[in-house]
């Protein structure tokens, strides 16, 4: 073989792999669509592949629908579990640019309900991070009753005394007792979510019970 051949033979090669990888991608998405849908059809509830733009609707809530660019919903599975509709939904958004951008997963379940409103809030795992940017001024609301909340949790939001009310001590003390939860809410809205995507099909029942119990102590029966 020539030198000449060589930069041929190797972007060929390059091409054939790149090509196997994109159909093995595109296989296994679709059968992840077709464990979904097959999934909701058995429990009754809806599957939509894609939601475009379905994080518009509420963006002033919650903050990662406004983070970053080229912002996707993608599967969204909607029902009703325990006489409460809901929306389960991954999402995805990059930040940076170039070889510094980075790509962002959540998956997570948003509840709406008429007869409560929320303050906006946020609430997340206190790691050291945010330890450390508590030194810098970023927010983080302390109950001196519950340090053991305050120490496993940033809580924040613009309306420090509302969320205080809102977080009573029964709240309080089932996130003491379930550690490493986001949620986030405000208006009609209350969001549960994790880091990465949906769960897959087998796990959904347990996942969603987990967020329905978060759910329930939020909303008025």
């Amino acid at each position: 073989m020539t030198n000449a051949l060589l930069p041929w033979v190797f972007f060929g090669g390059l091409a054939v792999t790149l090509g196997g990888l994109a159909l093995i991608n595109a296989t296994r998405n679709r059968k992840r669509r077709a464990a979904y849908a097959e999934y909701c059809l058995i429990r009754g509830f809806m599957f939509e592949d894609k939601r475009p733009n379905g994080e518009r609707r509420y963006a002033e809530m919650f903050e990662p629908f406004t983070a970053g660019r080229r912002r996707s919903w993608g599967h969204t599975i909607s029902g009703t579990k325990n006489q409460a509709p809901f929306t389960a939904f991954e999402y995805q958004w990059i930040t940076g640019g170039g070889k510094s951008s980075s790509s962002h997963w959540i998956g997570g379940i948003v509840w709406e309900h008429d007869k409560d409103s929320f303050p906006k809030f946020a609430l997340s795992p206190e790691g050291w991070l945010s330890r450390l940017g508590q030194v810098f001024g970023m927010q983080d609301i302390d109950f001196d009753e519950s340090p053991e909340f305050s120490r496993m949790y940033q809580l924040k939001g613009p309306n420090e005394p509302l969320i205080r009310q809102l977080f009573t001590t029964e709240i309080r003390r089932f996130f003491e007792a379930t550690p490493n939860q986001h949620v986030a809410g405000g208006g009609r809205f209350l969001f549960w979510f994790r880091t990465g995507v949906l769960p897959p099909p087998d796990e959904l029942d347990e996942w969603l019970e987990q967020g329905d119990h978060v759910r329930r102590r939020f909303f008025k029966q």
